[in-house]
């Protein structure tokens, strides 16, 4: 077997919470490695996790919890008793294997009741190094290779290497949120930087049929899946048909308002979606002036019609920022596939870029809006649920 040792990182700031935070963070590894369950031992203490794996899988192991959030970091450690010559052989094997020209020792001990210092063992260990592997030399400040030595209770863990993971909080920690997913670049940037804080994402997407493409919907089932690999064991994606609406969109007054009106639309659909599967937020991809309708004044307008949060992870980064995100996540290829979503289809000529609150309400006054959102909901929302790595749709109960 191989070892890889987990890191918590925030977890352990979370004061009365942390049990709760590091249970909720092991039910989501456990959930990525569910296929491997005979092949993974699960070894908890206060501060880490490691997992013992068979080696067969282990290259496919290392990568699934690298997509879990709530994980600081992690290393493939040696796992050793708490013998000196055998902290020593450990210690030897990595150094022998690398073809690093300096390295740096470093001994933390954890546990104070053992009887040699971490100085001390510093001491002992790096002369035994420096004797086995003569193209080595100490770099305290700039090493090619470090090693580091944790002395625990029962064990020492060895290694020389620190895997950078996603961090922030395992989710479903925070609740659940309704994301609105357009297709575009943002939007799922918007759902995984959500996500990282803990909050489980259902998605809600709007297709106008049909003025948008079959290829559009394929699109948007496509990053959901993509970003399904961060999300919680089971979730959905709402697909709703707005083109009743969109058409009695044409009758306002001022065609300017046809972008804020049908987010404002958007908006209050999500608001009674999110109420039925117990979201206690919707999620955009707004970026605050990168379009017409993501202005202050514009995102004021639309705020007006929510009873609920409007998160915007996204709002306060420039497009370079967006995409350098969204290629991280494996979401950029598919966002730019050029199938438009409803919002970049309709957008006027010459949308207001400082629409007013009252002048968007006057524009919706006329309208048989009301009876078609509700008709909506009732009627042209179908879901979606994530089961065992593919979308199936719920059938009515």
């Amino acid at each position: 077997m191989k070892n890889i040792l987990v890191r918590y990182g925030e977890l352990t700031l979370k004061g009365n919470n942390r049990n709760h935070f590091i249970t909720k963070l092991i039910q989501n590894i456990k959930f990525q490695l569910k296929e491997f369950k005979e092949e993974v031992v699960y070894t908890k203490d206060n501060n880490s996790l490691t997992l013992g794996v068979k080696e067969e899988v282990f290259d496919q192991v290392l990568a699934r919890i690298q997509n879990v959030f709530g994980i600081y970091s992690l290393s493939i450690i040696e796992k050793s008793s708490l013998d000196f010559d055998e902290i020593a052989n450990a210690v030897l094997k990595i150094a022998e294997k690398s073809s690093a020209k300096t390295f740096k020792l470093e001994v933390f001990r954890k546990d104070k009741s053992y009887p040699i210092t971490s100085t001390e063992m510093k001491q002992k260990l790096a002369p035994l190094v420096l004797k086995n592997n003569q193209h080595l030399k100490v770099d305290v400040h700039h090493p090619e290779l470090k090693i580091e030595v944790v002395i625990k209770k029962d064990h020492a863990d060895i290694f020389d290497s620190r895997i950078n993971a996603l961090k922030g909080l395992p989710v479903g920690v925070s609740g659940k949120g309704l994301s609105l997913l357009s297709g575009g670049i943002d939007s799922p940037v918007a759902s995984f930087l959500t996500m990282k804080r803990g909050m489980t994402i259902d998605f809600l997407h709007f297709m106008t049929p049909p003025h948008t493409s079959a290829e559009a919907l394929t699109k948007v089932f496509d990053l959901a899946k993509i970003i399904a690999k961060y999300n919680y064991n089971r979730f959905s994606l709402f697909i709703c048909n707005f083109t009743p609406l969109l058409e009695e969109l044409n009758h306002i007054p001022n065609q300017t308002y046809k972008i804020n009106i049908m987010r404002r639309m958007f908006v209050r659909i999500a608001n009674q979606l999110a109420f039925k599967t117990n979201s206690k937020a919707i999620i955009t991809g707004e970026s605050l002036g990168q379009v017409a309708s993501q202005t202050i004044e514009s995102i004021n307008t639309i705020n007006s019609v929510s009873t609920l949060p409007i998160l915007r992870p996204v709002l306060t980064y420039d497009k370079e920022e967006i995409i350098k995100i969204s290629k991280q996540i494996g979401t950029y290829e598919t966002s730019i596939l050029p199938f438009d979503d409803a919002c970049s289809m309709f957008v006027p000529k010459n949308p207001t870029t400082k629409p007013k609150l009252r002048e968007a309400e006057f524009n919706e006054k006329d309208l048989l809006w009301e009876e078609l959102l509700n008709h909506t909901v009732q009627n042209l929302i179908e879901e979606f649920v994530w089961i065992n790595g593919e979308f199936v749709k719920k059938e009515e109960e």
